[in-house]
């Protein structure tokens, strides 16, 4: 029996998500403890960061934990905690009314791979307008975790 419970473990879903460089600077200086979305996984997850615009290559590995899922307001409340004088801009962002709030557990540098690199390399690349599950591109995923590294 508990070979057959083996086929059922929950393995992290690993995503290759887009984000500003100030938002990621925020987060290793600790002044951001959440990643806000109006849509996300349900479950902790890793995520690979694409620095969009500024630097245009991913740039590190995040673990994430479970996010919170909620209403405008309470997604709005949990920001206001973190950076007074935000509530009202996430309610804007929220207007969907749904939100998640995504705990950063972990932050790890990894050597930088330009966007250039990853169309070289993978033709059919795209950059994420949000996020996307590389866990349905292995090529690509081992290609990223062949880059981390330990910074110290």
């Amino acid at each position: 029996m508990n070979q057959q419970l083996s086929l059922f473990d929950n393995k992290t879903k690993c995503v290759l998500m887009s984000l500003r460089e100030e938002y990621f600077i925020a987060m290793l200086e600790g002044r951001k403890n959440y990643e806000y979305r109006t849509r996300y996984l349900k479950e902790a997850s890793d995520a690979y960061i694409y620095i969009s615009k500024t630097k245009k290559s991913i740039v590190a590995k995040i673990r994430f934990g479970k996010p919170i899922v909620g209403d405008a307001k309470t997604i709005a409340t949990i920001a206001e905690q973190e950076e007074p004088g935000s509530y009202n801009g996430m309610i804007e962002y929220l207007h969907n009314n749904i939100g998640y709030a995504i705990p950063i557990e972990e932050i790890t540098l990894i050597e930088e791979v330009p966007l250039s690199e990853l169309q070289q390399k993978f033709p059919d690349f795209v950059v994420p307008q949000s996020y996307y599950i590389l866990d349905k591109k292995p090529e690509l995923l081992s290609f990223l975790e062949a880059k981390e590294r330990i910074d110290s």
